[in-house]
């Protein structure tokens, strides 16, 4: 059986690219949260990371 969290948790998040922070936030486990739902949500902050990073890059390059 699966442990989930009788209150809720949030856990801070960096998201670092060489030596800079790409993107900052949070990840808040909330009681009842499945191991698969927690997956969705880590999965949807990466991608939101990544494409804050591609678009920093392109003004950077483009500048």
């Amino acid at each position: 059986m699966a442990y989930t969290p009788a209150a809720s948790i949030t856990l801070p998040v960096t998201i670092t690219v060489g030596e800079l922070p790409c993107q900052a936030g949070t990840i808040t486990i909330e009681p009842g949260d499945t191991e698969g739902s927690l997956r969705r949500e880590i999965a949807a902050f990466l991608r939101e990371a990544a494409d804050i990073y591609e678009q920093t890059a392109e003004e950077v390059t483009t500048s």
